[in-house]
């Protein structure tokens, strides 16, 4: 289990990094196209035409670790009032839940991305096809699946790490 944690750890670590760094290109084309356009008269067209697909590739890639920290919205009242074995159940079935959401995410997008290609859908000025990004976006939802089985088996059978604390508002 552990060289398995080290690998789902590596990848969504992984994953994160290179959608913020692309992200970080983006924002600095989108820079370069903003002053090109106002000194130059000369925008960078591509970043208008496949800026949004990128973006939305960056936005998949941090999908992962989010969900290896359980760093989405989680309701913790049961832990004041239940037992620890009773809070596992609940943190169990969110888990569930939440990877039931994640294949149906992916699924969907995986039908979007099959539609796209199969319409030959393309950027409006250059005629970049869309579909490559959106499977791009399917793989990256499919890793974030597989990420969310296994916090869900260690939430399961109680190897799941410590999260840290916080501190209600």
């Amino acid at each position: 289990m552990n060289r398995l944690e080290k690998i789902v750890t590596g990848t969504a670590n992984g994953l994160a990094v290179a959608g913020l760094t692309i992200l970080l290109v983006l924002a600095v084309c989108t820079l370069f196209d903003g002053l090109l356009r106002a000194l130059a008269n000369y925008p960078l067209d591509f970043v208008r035409e496949i800026g949004d697909l990128i973006a939305a590739i960056c936005a998949a890639c941090t999908l992962p670790i989010v969900l290896l920290h359980k760093n989405n919205i989680t309701l913790r009242i049961f832990e004041k009032f239940l037992p620890k074995a009773g809070a596992q159940l609940f943190d169990g079935f969110a888990d569930i839940l939440m990877a039931i959401v994640m294949i149906a995410m992916a699924w969907q997008f995986y039908l979007f991305s099959h539609k796209t290609a199969m319409a030959n859908d393309v950027t409006w000025m250059m005629n970049v096809p869309k579909a490559p990004f959106w499977y791009v976006v399917d793989v990256i939802l499919w890793i974030a699946v597989i990420v969310q089985l296994f916090v869900t088996a260690q939430t399961l059978t109680g190897t799941a790490r410590l999260r840290d604390s916080e501190t209600p508002v």
